[in-house]
């Protein structure tokens, strides 16, 4: 009786474990049928996506307000207002990093902080996706557009100095599992020690929700992308803060806001992994190409410096790291009781062991798509 017990509840802690520790990603859903608008309390449109929207997601706007979404209609998701971000504050580093940062320095050496031979890697979870005015469809297997909107922002930050991995993996089909596929490809990228990742997308769209103006040149703006199911939330998110808070400074605008979705995006991976989505299949090439340009001119200086963005980068990893102790911890736990006493702790909670008879127990052992 007691041995089936503990088999029993042996497999619930292993597939409890194992679940916990295998990381997968999640489901990343979109829309391949249209997009979702997003407006506010008074019908104003805040944004709109073929991001798959649920109740819980937030949306950072244009001009740093905070919306969280509480109910989705149809192709309608309502918003109510949470506060606004300073972006600014978000963008100073803490004492306590500044301190961390100096030893590291001493430790490590100013090069390897400031991440002057570093690289930073670029790849794309949707290689197929593409521009409909420049590429004539809005898919293409394997050589998307996006790769070249993506060799655009490697050169521009090339050419600022910075060291650039462009990884050009393809992982189709552009489906709920691609994020699955991308994650060997993140995970390799990791081993070449970059100071940050980017996943270079575009969405689905009107083109009116990208379509911006710099120096009289038609270009598309940006859009920053969060998974809120990841221990390494915190972390991505002051990141996406900083980006947004220097390139604002720069070229305002030109960041449209920043979308959290139910996801991990594979941001679990790391804590400056940022996911970009460049214009929409309903822009050009060119002009994705041209946003691409300035937004990494504007954003390398945070890019390519871990300093500049370590404020809650370690704080965020510092949770990360203690959830994962905490899972070790249970583990070992679970190991001891299966070795050394879990007859005695089973017996004591089924009542199938008497206290004090010192017993021991049982002893047996193509379609649009969107970034």
């Amino acid at each position: 009786m007691v041995k089936n017990r503990r088999k029993q509840v042996l497999v619930m802690v292993i597939l409890l474990l194992g679940f916990l520790l295998a990381n997968s990603v999640w489901g990343e859903l979109e829309r391949t049928d249209g997009y979702f608008t997003l407006i506010d309390g008074e019908g104003r449109i805040i944004c709109r996506t073929a991001h798959q929207v649920k109740k819980g997601d937030q949306y950072l706007s244009e001009d740093n307000l905070m919306y969280q979404v509480e109910e989705v209609k149809e192709d309608t998701a309502h918003l109510r207002f949470v506060k606004k971000i300073n972006l600014e504050a978000a963008a100073s580093p803490s004492i306590i990093s500044q301190i961390k940062n100096t030893i590291t320095t001493l430790i490590r050496g100013e090069e390897y902080v400031q991440g002057k031979n570093r690289a930073i890697a670029i790849y794309h979870t949707h290689s197929d996706e593409s521009y409909v005015p420049s590429d004539g469809r809005s898919s293409i297997k394997a050589n998307g557009g996006i790769f070249q909107v993506g060799d655009t922002l490697a050169q521009t930050l090339k050419e600022k100095g910075t060291p650039i991995i462009h990884d050009k993996t393809p992982h189709d089909p552009h489906d709920a599992m691609a994020y699955d596929r991308s994650r060997r490809t993140a995970v390799n990228l990791l081993k070449q020690n970059p100071i940050a990742l980017i996943d270079l997308h575009r969405d689905a769209v009107p083109p009116e929700e990208y379509a911006d103006q710099v120096n009289n040149t038609a270009v598309t703006k940006a859009q920053l992308v969060i998974g809120r199911q990841n221990p390494n939330r915190k972390s991505n998110e002051a990141f996406a803060y900083q980006v947004k808070a220097v390139v604002d400074r720069k070229y305002p605008g030109l960041v449209k806001g920043i979308f959290y979705g139910d996801g991990k995006y594979n941001q679990d991976l790391a804590p400056r992994l940022l996911l970009v989505e460049m214009g929409a299949h309903t822009n050009s090439k060119e002009e994705a190409k041209r946003g691409a340009a300035i937004f990494a001119s504007a954003a390398q200086e945070v890019l390519s410096n871990q300093a500049a963005s370590s404020r809650t980068v370690g704080s965020g990893a510092a949770k990360s790291a203690l959830w994962i102790m905490g899972l070790v911890i249970v583990g070992g736990i679970i190991y001891f009781l299966l070795n050394r006493g879990w007859g005695n702790v089973l017996g004591g909670i089924t009542g199938d062991i008497k206290a004090g008879d010192g017993s021991e127990g049982d002893q047996d052992q193509d379609s649009p798509g969107e970034g």
